[in-house]
């Protein structure tokens, strides 16, 4: 089994049908990961929180293009779709992942949005 799928079954072992078919992608893991994330921040769950922003900041840092392209298109970028999440990017984002994934935020997000999170970013 990948690593990559070990780290997604440990943050989100209730998807373990899903993630342990063959044919499952990290793109499934992340599709999964931020409707899990938006849960979590609605419910207050930090604990939970914690794992999931920790495997897509562990994503993020791999070699493999295929785990940090992920990691940006499916779950950073959907981020500001959510009032929960956007708000919260700050808290749970790092900085340095914010400049890098900002562009992609820049897609989805209105001026005002963006600009917004940049103030709350410095």
């Amino acid at each position: 089994m990948s690593m990559w799928r070990r780290k997604a079954l440990e943050c989100l072992p209730e998807e373990r049908v899903e993630l342990e078919d063959p044919r499952a992608s990290i793109y499934t893991a992340f599709s999964a990961l931020l409707s899990a994330t938006v849960a979590a921040h609605k419910a207050g769950d930090r604990e939970r929180l914690k794992k999931y922003y920790a495997f897509a900041e562990w994503c993020s840092q791999q070699n493999a293009e295929d785990l940090r392209n992920a990691a940006g298109v499916s779950f950073y970028e959907h981020l500001g779709d959510f009032p929960e999440t956007l708000a919260a990017m700050p808290v749970w984002v790092k900085r340095s992942r914010y400049l890098q994934i900002r562009g992609l935020l820049q897609l989805r997000l209105t001026e005002e949005e963006l600009l917004d999170l940049d103030k709350r970013y410095r």
